[in-house]
């Protein structure tokens, strides 16, 4: 009863505002950005590439597939999807001097997909991304076991950051989700047979 209990919860935070509670929850807040019609701009914090400063930041579609069954004809959850939209590395070659992704062709991916878990007490998926572009003349000249070691550190900063942040947010938002509902039930309904009139 307590897992079918948990899973029923789990499925319908998923679908609450469309998943904008686990949208909310998957970024550190003072890093994230809700721009509208499930459209929110996530950043990262400060980060070093070899010479180069840079924060950027990707906006991401994130929503919830209803519950339903597939073309097999299988009963799917609640899904939450995200797909990037557009990304700006907020890049400088040197203090002061930005570079656009544009002026790079540089691109980043991200896609996933979130659902309970088969035991019902938590939720399960994967969170991918992708990096494309054109390197900056200086750093044409750095050796490329170099740039590999600088870029697989970044990679893992910020996966590890992504982690850390979406299982304290998750955990947070979860449990106000719950504390909200609670007290949504224990609220007195007002029904017709409860209410009398009287007249003179």
């Amino acid at each position: 009863l307590t897992s079918l209990t948990t899973r029923r919860t789990i499925e319908e935070w998923l679908i609450d505002g469309d998943g904008q509670g686990l949208a909310l929850s998957i970024w550190e807040q003072d890093l994230l950005n809700d721009l509208g019609d499930g459209v929110y701009r996530l950043k990262t914090m400060p980060l070093q590439f070899v010479t180069l400063q840079l924060q950027p930041s990707v906006d991401v579609q994130m929503w919830t597939q209803p519950k339903g069954k597939n073309k097999a004809g299988r009963m799917l959850p609640p899904i939450f999807k995200m797909q990037s939209l557009s990304f700006e590395p907020n890049l400088q070659i040197v203090p002061g001097m930005s570079v656009t992704a544009e002026s790079l062709g540089l691109t980043l991916e991200v896609v996933g997909d979130l659902r309970p878990t088969d035991d019902g007490t938590g939720v399960t998926g994967k969170i991918c991304f992708q990096t494309r572009g054109i390197l900056p003349p200086p750093l044409r000249l750095v050796p490329e076991s170099a740039l590999k070691m600088a870029s697989d550190s970044i990679n893992d900063t910020v996966v590890q950051f992504a982690i850390a942040s979406f299982q304290r947010g998750a955990k947070e938002k979860y449990n106000e989700y719950k504390a909200q509902q609670a007290t949504l039930q224990r609220e007195p309904q007002i029904t017709s047979s409860s209410m009398s009139t009287s007249s003179s």
